[in-house]
This record gives C-alpha cells, structure tokens and sequence, in this order.
C-alpha cells in the first residue's frame, strides 16, 4: 500500500495534469468560441506553430493536451474552413472545394468541362493531399512542356499509325484478294511441276509462294476488325486530346497565379506559414462571430 506521502504526490500530479487539460480546453473553447482562428491552429499544434510560424527549436507537443479533441477532428475542420476556403479562394483561384462529408472536402483542379478531381484539402494542418496519381501526370506534363511536348502525343502518334495502317488494309483488299488468286494459279503450276526429283530451286520458289498466301491471309484476318478498331481508336485518341487539353489549362492557371510549377510547388510546402501569418496581418478569423 503506498504511503500518505507518496498518494498526496500522486494526488497532486493528478491536479496538475488535469489543471492543464482544463486550461487548454478552456483556451480552446474561447477561442472557437470568439472565432479566433489562428488561436485555434495554436492550440491544436503548438509544437508546428513555434517552430514554422515563430520559427523556434522543434520541440513536441504537451502530452497531456496532444490528444484531448482527436474526436472533433471533423468538426474543428468544418469550423476552420470557411475562412481558409475564402483564403485559398484568392491564392489558388483554380481550386474548387466540395464537403462530400462534415469536414471533408475534395479538391476540383478548374471549372472547365471534365475537370480533374485532384486530391483532398486537409483543413486541420492546412496542406492539400493531392491524388498522387493525377499530380504526377501534371508534373510530367509540366516536364514535357519544356521540350515542346504534350503528355499524351506519343500514344496518340502511336494509336493514328495504327489506324493508318488498318485503313490501309481495308483500301487494298480488293487489290489483296487479286493478288491471292494469281499466287494460287502459280502454286498451282508450280506443284504440277514437282515431284521427286524437284529442283531446290522450284521447291523454294514454291515455298516462297506459299509463305506469301500465307501473309495475304494474315493481313485479310486483320480486317475483319479493323472498322471497329478504328473506332476504338479513335475514341482514345479523343479522350487522350481532351486530357492534353485540359493538362494545358492546368499548366497555364498555375502559371498565371505563381509564374511557374517550381514557385507553386514551394507555396504548397509554405501553406501552413502563409495562412496562418496571413491571419495575422488581416486580423480574419480573429473575434469575428
């Protein structure tokens, strides 16, 4: 059984941990409460704000505190979000934002036909969680633009030889066909011609013949689905056209607003520190009901 001494040092531990969740919690409720935004990206991470924002040695969070409102996350985000939308309204104008649930928004890249649904805002630590998938075709895109080059025109150089190639197949089946029959006729009279004591020569010459009406029906079998394939193709190649399309707008909305991918890139890295000091200096989200 533990000592009278050592249960009153327990006991007073226990206040005191207890004190400093109270005051956090206490903090935090006026802060939501007068809307003081900054405060409350603070009071959620205080170990961020000092080194990022007050630029002071990293140093972890209160253990006592670090985990006190993991269950309003989705709450605190919805109630945080209305003003870095705003925000983000005017630094990334290209961006669109749906809640499909409380706190949760997806990112839309334009208000074009067939935009790209890109990622998901994170509102609570202030960065976007872009779709890795369609952010690498943009930085790619991004790269071949340098050399002149869309993301998509190697396949679709690709797919449009491809159709020239089926279409020339259907053009020259009647040509085909005639040319078929006269290999025919002369495998005909070159198989009259053989027999035991067949030259080489006229066995290779017959071998030869063969092997070519063996390529003419290779080429015949090939246009049984060349139309539809055509097709096929073609409906890539617009979809692959529409995807150029809509990467270059893309590229030039950036570029608009940042001057470059580069200088975009870095202002997604300094999100946290622009917003939060830009609620600093505009006083938004700072008592407003």
């Amino acid at each position: 059984m533990a000592s009278p001494q050592t249960q009153s040092a327990t006991g007073d531990f226990i206040q005191s941990q207890l004190g400093i969740k109270v005051n956090y919690l206490n903090d935090l409720s006026s802060a939501i409460d007068q809307h003081q935004d900054r405060k409350v990206y603070q009071l959620l991470n205080q170990s961020r704000f000092d080194h990022e924002v007050l630029g002071k040695e990293l140093t972890p969070n209160h253990p006592s505190t670090v985990d006190l409102v993991d269950n309003l996350h989705d709450e605190l985000s919805n109630f945080l979000s209305t003003n870095l939308i705003d925000y983000l309204g005017k630094a990334y104008p290209f961006f669109y934002y749906q809640e499909y649930t409380k706190g949760h928004f997806r990112i839309f890249f334009g208000n074009w036909w067939d935009r790209r649904e890109f990622g998901e805002l994170d509102v609570v630590n202030v960065k976007f969680d872009f779709n890795e998938e369609e952010y690498t075709k943009l930085a790619k895109a991004v790269e071949l633009a340098r050399e002149n080059k869309r993301y998509n025109s190697e396949k679709i150089n690709e797919l449009s030889e491809e159709n020239e190639h089926l279409q020339a197949l259907l053009d020259s089946e009647e040509e085909r066909e005639s040319k078929r029959a006269q290999l025919e006729d002369d495998l005909r009279e070159a198989s009259s011609r053989s027999g035991i004591f067949e030259s080489k020569e006229s066995r290779e010459s017959r071998e030869a013949i063969v092997q070519q009406i063996s390529q003419l029906d290779e080429e015949q079998q090939a246009t049984h689905n060349a139309l539809d394939n055509i097709k096929r193709n073609e409906k890539i190649i617009l979809d692959l056209s529409k995807e150029n399309t809509i990467l270059s707008y893309e590229q030039k909305s950036i570029n608009d607003v940042f001057g470059s991918f580069n200088d975009f890139e870095k202002a997604n890295d300094q999100l946290y520190v622009a917003y939060l000091n830009h609620l600093a200096k505009t006083k938004v989200g700072e008592n407003h009901e």
